[in-house]
């Protein structure tokens, strides 16, 4: 559990694994997040629970759990364990205020969360880390210096939490003549929702169906208006159709681990490691390291910044897999909300159909959805269509 579920509050809702797949897509319609646990149980703001409830009002359910300082006090208002309760919690705050309890990052828009936490990571700035021995300062600037996609960035601290904002560096496409001019056409086919020219001529209007390839800004200045010829620049937003699917077969080969020898053993407090045991050997080729990660938590609930690492090295075999038709449900259900992310990263959701059907063969699902996205390309002029 995170902190945040921690001082607000939090509740688990489980459901059936034959009913997952349908809440998933009930979730994504309501635009709540939707990724369930290998147990079918999803954890969610105490004070957001009766979105979630009114989302699944058609899909059985039910509270699995519930915890956080919130839910505690109205469980045990009349007790007096509660005021001991309280005195751990503040001890607690006052202890872990002198680290960095967690970073939060915004601006980034094509660089994932992940990428940036790892380079933040790499100059010595992590959940964990001592605020009485950092310089932010230090840290920006190493970072700037060591990163390929960060250009602009500000750390900046409010109780235990890191804000880090950051822009991205711009990649422009290397042109043997920086003075080449251009056009913009559609890259797939779309209706024109929204168009703002910066330079060149607009050669379509709001409403208009364009194809892939059609000029949408032109770089070709009529004589009317002075001639000559500009690198083509605007924004064109287009409403475009898509499909996008996946396909389980029943039976599948999948790559399991087994456990084989215990090769480390680590303790981790805050950013402090100590190794416990060690033991060297050479890993042959097809072994792998498996990493057991044990949260040290407080009542069996509320985690602690300690925990114990253990490591092994494991064989890897290919196995066939053969999977029911509620599991052929549940992990099409998952890879197709996986690749929707994916696909969907740089356009606005307007519309969504999903639909799946058995085959012989397996089980195929497939989600047709209507975007909002940026359709301009830049075409330079010679250059060969698509």
């Amino acid at each position: 559990m995170n902190l945040y579920y921690f001082l607000f509050g939090y509740v688990s809702i489980s459901v059936k694994e034959e009913d997952r797949a349908s809440a998933v897509t009930a979730l994504i319609r309501r635009g709540l997040s939707a990724k369930f646990s290998k147990d079918g149980e999803i954890s969610v703001p105490y004070f957001k629970r009766k979105r979630y409830e009114n989302a699944l009002k058609n899909i059985p359910y039910e509270i699995s759990a519930s915890g956080g300082i919130p839910v505690i006090f109205l469980n045990n208002k009349r007790r007096y364990g509660i005021f001991a309760g309280l005195m751990f919690v503040i001890v607690f705050h006052i202890f872990t205020s002198f680290f960095v309890w967690d970073i939060r990052v915004s601006g980034n828009e094509k660089v994932s969360d992940s990428v940036i936490l790892e380079e933040l990571a790499s100059v010595g700035f992590e959940v964990g880390s001592s605020w009485d021995l950092l310089s932010l300062n230090k840290v920006e600037n190493s970072l700037l210096q060591s990163s390929g996609n960060i250009g602009w960035i500000n750390i900046n601290r409010r109780g235990k939490v890191a804000y880090v904002t950051v822009k991205e560096k711009t990649v422009y496409e290397a042109k043997t003549d920086e003075l080449a001019f251009s056009n913009v056409v559609a890259s797939c086919d779309s209706v024109i929702e929204e168009i703002t020219v910066r330079s060149g001529i607009a050669c379509v209007k709001v409403g208009d169906t364009v194809k892939a390839g059609d000029l949408l800004i032109s770089g070709v200045i009529p004589g009317e208006l002075g001639g000559g010829f500009v690198r083509a620049d605007g924004d064109v937003f287009g409403r475009v159709n898509e499909e996008i699917s996946v396909e389980i077969p029943r039976t599948e080969q999948k790559k399991s681990y087994e456990k084989e020898e215990l090769c480390e053993v680590k303790l981790k407090i805050f950013k402090f490691t100590a190794n416990i045991f060690k033991k060297y050997r050479k890993i042959d080729i097809g072994c792998a390291i498996i990493e057991d990660v044990k949260e040290c938590t407080v009542f069996g609930k509320y985690r602690i910044p300690i925990r114990i690492e253990r490591i092994y090295v494991a064989k890897a075999e290919e196995k066939p897999v053969s999977y029911t038709d509620s599991e052929l449900l549940r992990i099409a259900a998952a890879r197709l909300a996986d690749l929707r992310l994916m696909r969907l990263a740089d356009a606005e959701l307007m519309k969504i159909r999903t639909n799946g059907e058995f085959t012989d063969a397996g089980y195929k699902m497939t989600s047709r959805v209507t975007v909002l996205r940026d359709i301009g390309e830049t075409r330079y002029f010679g250059e060969p269509k698509r």
